[in-house]
């Protein structure tokens, strides 16, 4: 049986838009008319977007399965690098447990390590799955659900309601945020134009002189079933530049409180309670001994390394903290390599650069999603090598390694894909 993977053609997409409502349970359309408007949202994806492309595998010319990807501008401590997206991954019924998913993933990885690119990501169905693979976990998302007049009541002055005329306005704040960054991936035009083809969106910016300094994307969702005159504001995407366009959006928030019972917040800002009067999240929930319940947390936005000097020059623009040494890194990643892997590195007054093993003063042992979550900043080395996933051959160096790895940010994401 010949078997291969390629990017779908137009003549592909409805079956491959058969697959995907087949393949998640909680697509409830199975009709002829939503498959085919669902194939051509596919490829019209494709041919517009500009960073959009699918791809399927096929045996003796049977469509088995197929997924999206995506390539995006990211900030990576303050350098603007690409970095690959997975999506939509999608596998017939009738031929599950055949390895199809398994193929497509690995042709993910092949085809962004081919283009030089350091850091693929995902969304996963199911996080130990794609751990397994070698996806090391990002920061947590942190929903907050919060009463309207626990938002700071300052000004409103600025506040504007935007409208599709704004959305090149909306992608330069928010790229200019991104900018700044760490994580961010900027939002090209089709991300912006997208915000107002959604009929539940609605969008507020806080204008400073001529220019958008921050936004609101929100909708709402009732609080109660039995009650329309009960609902909650969800906020969609939230991106300031300045602490007065914050506290304008926040007035914003606080005037809706006639209204409005919660204002739903999912960030992976961990400190959010700072800012808000009241932060418990309505459960009622009390963690031993008295921590009121503020908000709930999952994991979700995973990254993997797939190329070592792509990642060294990728970090051109990061600073390990002034410290100075010499070390050898063994990796092992069980999805794609029989053994583990060797790299020597070398610190320059915090500057990473390549060097050669024999020069290493020490060896740390970690695997493919650990270090891959390491470097991105999403976790700390003390925390690794507390858990017992990072082994160090000369402990005395340990406190030098803690503190090349201090990150001042850990990576934000805020876009699905």
């Amino acid at each position: 049986m010949r078997m291969e993977i390629k990017k779908l053609n137009r003549d592909d997409f409805l079956a491959f838009a058969d697959i995907t409502v087949q393949a998640y349970p909680a697509n409830r359309e199975n009709t002829v008319e939503y498959k085919q408007k669902l194939a051509d949202t596919y490829f019209k994806n494709q041919e517009e977007s500009g960073n959009t492309e699918y791809y399927g595998l096929f045996r003796d010319s049977k469509l088995l399965g197929g997924m999206r990807i995506n390539t995006f501008e990211m900030n990576f401590f303050g350098k603007i690098v690409h970095a690959g997206g997975i999506g939509s991954v999608a596998v017939d019924l009738l031929h599950k447990k055949e390895k199809v998913a398994k193929a497509l993933v690995e042709f993910y990885l092949r085809h962004f390590r081919e283009q030089g690119v350091s850091y693929a990501m995902l969304y996963p169905f199911r996080p130990d799955f794609y751990k397994k693979m070698g996806f090391g976990y990002g920061p947590k998302m942190n929903q907050y659900r919060i009463t309207p007049n626990s938002f700071p009541l300052v000004s409103k002055e600025g506040i504007s309601l935007l409208t599709a005329g704004d959305q090149e306005k909306i992608k330069e704040c928010h790229n200019r945020y991104a900018a700044r960054t760490h994580g961010m991936i900027m939002k090209t035009d089709w991300d912006s134009a997208a915000i107002f083809k959604n009929p539940d969106n609605r969008v507020v910016g806080a204008i400073e002189g001529d220019q958008l300094k921050g936004y609101l994307i929100f909708g709402f969702e009732p609080a109660a079933s039995s009650n329309f005159l009960r609902n909650n504001l969800v906020i969609r995407e939230m991106v300031y530049e300045t602490p007065d366009a914050l506290a304008c959006l926040a007035t914003f928030l606080h005037t809706q409180a006639d209204q409005i019972e919660r204002v739903i917040i999912n960030t992976q800002d961990d400190a959010l309670e700072f800012m808000f009067g009241d932060v418990r999240n309505g459960s009622g929930n009390l963690i031993p001994s008295v921590y009121h319940e503020s908000n709930t947390a999952g994991v979700g936005i995973m990254y993997k390394v797939l190329d070592f000097d792509s990642l060294i020059s990728d970090l051109e623009g990061r600073n390990f903290n002034g410290v100075s040494t010499c070390l050898s890194l063994t990796v092992s990643d069980s999805f794609e390599f029989n053994e583990p892997r060797k790299l020597g590195l070398r610190l320059t007054n915090g500057i990473i650069s390549t060097a050669g093993l024999r020069e290493a003063e020490f060896d740390i042992e970690l695997d493919i999603a650990n270090l891959s979550s390491l470097f991105i900043g999403a976790v700390d080395a003390r925390r690794l090598y507390d858990y017992g996933r990072l082994r160090i051959s000369d402990s005395s160096f340990f406190e030098m390694i803690v503190r090349a790895f201090q990150s001042p940010e850990k990576p934000i994401c805020m876009r699905a894909f």
